[in-house]
């Protein structure tokens, strides 16, 4: 069983307009927020003029004139590119489309975010005037000098920012989004407050003077709020009622009244909060008086300033060669966690890999033999908290015919199904044992007594024994259906190779293998369990009291011959329609044997898991070589025949299920599933990780060119090239091979003898003078000596014209080696005697002597 790179995926939080992260526009490796760039204006009618967390919204005719989070659930990071992100058109963009407007957002800052106070100068954001906070992890707005507006719209006024200080007493109309022409009522939380400065709210007055408005100044004035800070109560909402009273809590005393109506149906709002003050508020809601849905908002509280995270308990360690995979349990408001290792015990001099948006990671190229100190922090907006204690362990080299535990699987190249593995490696129970979603490492769940009766050898056999024994030990996987637990059809799937040879010749039972379905309990039936039994004692394989009149659902076969191979596949649908509500259907070596339709058997998990080894008082006795299992509704659907090539590589003996060549070290047709064709049009994406990724890094290509780009055309399924040449497997393409070389630095394990094999479909070169193909391992340049192995590294060379074997022009070139390494690459040329005359080649091959 080859071992697999452990390779992870870095996960966005979320995708929106130009950003590619949550936590306003994403990090970089140092956890700094990028910069946004506003595009062009767009009418957000067609986006519904809303943030795409939720954060916001407003404007109709029904529901509230306006209502704003901050950006709960969206703002991570709280650092300038969270500010930049609120005060742009991708969180909350205006409705109106004008061209002329350089920043169309909603919410439009007229104080403290544009260098010189100036849009045309680009952004410089003063967080310690105004943006986005963490209130213990929950955004707010922080206004200390600062003002902003909400729904102002672009004048039709020449000046330089005519959104800012352009409104004056003077001014006979009014621009903006909001309808303020009936009774309304404004009221937000107070988080924080202080200073004898003022809290002021404008109505259609971009400036800080209160008279510079179409409504002017004084009491019935655009001032309609002007409350010294300290007077704020911080955990209470304050309540403007337009016309009518102020209060600083619901209920409470009243402060002020607005005497008469400030507003039209095209108005807009500026918040201020006067230098020397601060103010920090949340959960704004502008709604019509009439509507007063005061009593349905989130209860406020005081302003809770984060803290570093604690420390977390510390990490699950496997280590394998040169290799140890870590995990960790997740913190609560982590933006990302570091990890540090050493063999030392000071964590203060260990090395550190940072950044890490998942609760999983791999340490690679560690020193075998040595026992390793690894611990975990989790990071948030205020920083990095305290190291975890050390969790130890000691990567060691294979031994013989040990096996490698399976670390990672990629989507099957056909119908992308992500199988879950079991690879029997290890023993069940150990951390590692079993990988899902891909690369995460876990394990079965036993209780302490049961542990014994599992074991694995070096060939990664597992075997279950509890012959002799009084004994029914299970392991527990769970989560194993993912969704809701009332969301129908679910799908499930296993296959495995188990031998059951040696419980037939002692009258003993096999294994089990149980789902639970996790349907939250129906109320007829509770959540359904299916329960399938190998049964060498009786020649049969059963599912246990399925059907519906809860007899057994069985089919009779021998299991006294050795392995075989079973697959069974289940479809459920909404008990509520029919009480045969799950068809199961039951394969062995390729061979469908049986299908039945009942409910299951009765009792069982609430929520969906796998349980495996024997679940009752008999003896039991089973070889399993392998067990892979997924929730993907297209496995759950395909014949054996059509999963043939589908399961992942490296975990045993695949037996019918292997496809046509199961020794094969790298396969391509040029045809792959998400192949972009027609490089004609320059669209091919042929040489780029998204068609093909290498295992060891899947962010990086397989196929490189190294000359000739525009020679090179892959289209019909075929590659075709002239005057050119590519690498499959180079890990740095960039960087050319040399003589100097002394370690391999491919994706392909050339370190056993090995075939290479490719056909040539199209030729028309004829001549036998000039115009010659070539392939090297571990080289890629054209220079033979350029490589770890010296002129050694050209594995053939010959006239185009003669290429395929028996010195063909068309037919199989096969190209027999054992010159390479572990960890070695190929490059596949046709020199400049070839020009304008292209060699197309078609099923690329290598496979293991």
């Amino acid at each position: 069983m080859k071992p697999l790179p452990w390779a992870k995926s870095a996960l966005a939080l979320c995708i929106m307009g130009t950003l590619t992260a949550c936590g306003g526009g994403g990090a970089d490796e140092n956890n700094q927020g990028d910069v946004v760039t506003t595009p062009p204006p767009v009418s957000s009618s067609s986006s519904g003029g809303s943030s795409s967390s939720g954060g916001s919204s407003g404007g109709g005719a029904e529901g509230p004139i306006l209502s704003e989070n901050f950006g709960d659930d969206l703002f991570v990071n709280f650092d300038e590119a969270d500010t930049q992100f609120f005060f742009s058109q991708e969180y909350k963009a205006l409705d109106a489309n004008n061209a002329e407007d350089a920043w169309p957002s909603f919410y439009y800052p007229t104080c403290c975010f544009f260098l010189n106070d100036n849009p045309a100068d680009g952004v410089e954001v003063s967080l310690d005037q105004m943006g986005i906070v963490s209130d213990n992890g929950n955004p707010a707005m922080l206004l200390d000098t600062g003002r902003f507006a909400a729904g102002q719209t672009r004048p039709d006024i020449d000046d330089a920012d005519p959104k800012k200080d352009t409104t004056t007493s003077d001014d006979v109309t009014t621009w903006g989004e909001l309808d303020l022409s009936q009774p309304y009522r404004i009221s937000f939380c107070v988080k924080d407050a202080s200073g004898s400065r003022n809290m002021q709210v404008y109505v259609d007055n971009n400036t800080s003077g209160e008279a510079n408005s179409v409504w002017g100044g004084g009491g019935s004035g655009s001032r309609i709020f002007n409350v010294p800070a300290a007077d704020l109560i911080p955990g209470k909402r304050v309540q403007i009622n337009v016309p009518g009273d102020i209060t600083f809590e619901q209920g409470g005393e009243v402060k002020d009244v607005r005497p008469s109506q400030v507003g039209t149906a095209t108005s807009f709002l500026q918040f201020r909060v006067e230098g020397g003050s601060s103010v920090i508020f949340d959960d704004l809601l502008v709604e019509r008086q009439e509507d007063d849905t005061q009593g349905d908002l989130p209860a406020c509280t005081v302003f809770q300033p984060a803290t570093a995270p604690d420390a977390p308990e510390a990490p699950s360690l496997f280590a394998t060669d040169a290799q140890i995979a870590v995990s960790w349990a997740s913190a609560i408001g982590a933006i990302s966690y570091d990890v540090a290792y050493s063999t030392g015990d000071d964590v203060n001099a260990a090395d550190i890999v940072e950044g890490l948006s998942e609760t999983s990671t791999t340490l690679t190229e560690l020193e075998n033999g040595s026992t390793y100190n690894v611990w975990v922090r989790a990071v948030n907006s205020v920083g990095a908290g305290e190291w975890s204690d050390a969790a130890m362990a000691t990567p060691e080299a294979p031994v013989g015919d040990n096996c490698s535990p399976t670390t990672s699987v990629d989507p099957s190249a056909t119908n992308s199904i992500l199988w879950n593995v079991y690879d029997g490696c290890m023993h069940p129970g150990e951390l590692g044992a079993v990988v899902i979603n891909g690369s995460e490492a876990t394990s079965f769940e036993f209780g302490e007594d049961e542990l014994p009766f599992f074991t694995s050898d070096e060939l990664g056999i597992m075997t279950l024994d509890t012959i002799g024994a009084d004994a029914k030990p299970v392991g527990d996987l769970n989560d194993v259906i993912v969704g809701d637990a009332n969301t129908y059809p679910k799908h499930f799937t296993f296959v495995t190779r188990i031998d059951t040879s040696y419980a037939a010749s002692q009258g003993a039972r096999g294994f089990e293998i149980e789902t639970h379905l996790g349907d939250g309990g129906i109320v007829d039936r509770g959540p359904a369990r299916i329960k399938t039994i190998l049964r060498p004692d009786g020649s049969k394989i059963q599912l246990d009291k399925f059907l519906s009149d809860d007899s057994t659902a069985e089919v009779d076969m021998d299991m006294s011959d050795g392995y075989h191979t079973y697959q069974v596949a289940f479809t459920v649908v909404d008990p509520a329609t029919t009480t045969d509500y799950i068809t199961a259907t039951i394969y062995r070596d390729g061979v469908e044997v049986g299908s039945f339709s009942g409910n299951g058997r009765d009792g069982g998990s609430s929520s969906s898991r796998m349980r495996i080894g024997e679940g009752s008082s008999s003896e039991f006795y089973a070889n399993v070589d392998w067990l892979v299992w997924t929730d993907n509704a297209t496995a759950a659907g395909l014949t054996a025949e059509e999963l043939v090539g589908e399961l992942p590589a490296g975990i045993g003996e695949l037996d019918v299920y292997a496809g046509a060549d199961a020794s094969a070290v790298f396969d391509e047709n040029f045809n792959g599933v998400g192949l972009v064709e027609d490089s004609e049009t320059e669209s091919t994406n042929f040489f780029t990780a998204e068609y093909r990724g290498q295992s060891g890094d899947a962010s990086k290509p397989m196929f490189n060119v190294t000359s000739g780009s525009s020679r090179i055309t892959v289209a019909g399924g075929t590659l075709a090239l002239n005057n050119a040449r590519f690498s499959i497997g180079d890990a740095t393409p960039d960087v050319d091979t040399a003589d100097t070389d002394t370690s391999g630095r491919g994706d392909l394990d050339l370190s056993k003898p090995y075939v290479i094999t490719f056909e040539v479909v199209e030729n028309p070169n004829t001549s036998v003078e000039s115009g010659k193909c070539q392939v090297y391992v571990d080289n890629n340049t054209s220079s033979s000596s350029k490589s770890l192995h010296g002129g050694s590294s050209k594995l053939v060379e010959k006239f185009a014209s003669q290429l395929a074997d028996g010195d063909q022009p068309l037919g199989t070139v096969t190209i027999e080696s054992d010159l390479g390494t572990a960890n070695s690459f190929l490059q596949v040329r046709c020199d400049s005697g070839t020009e304008g005359m292209p060699v197309v080649i078609d099923n690329f091959k290598v496979s293991y002597q």
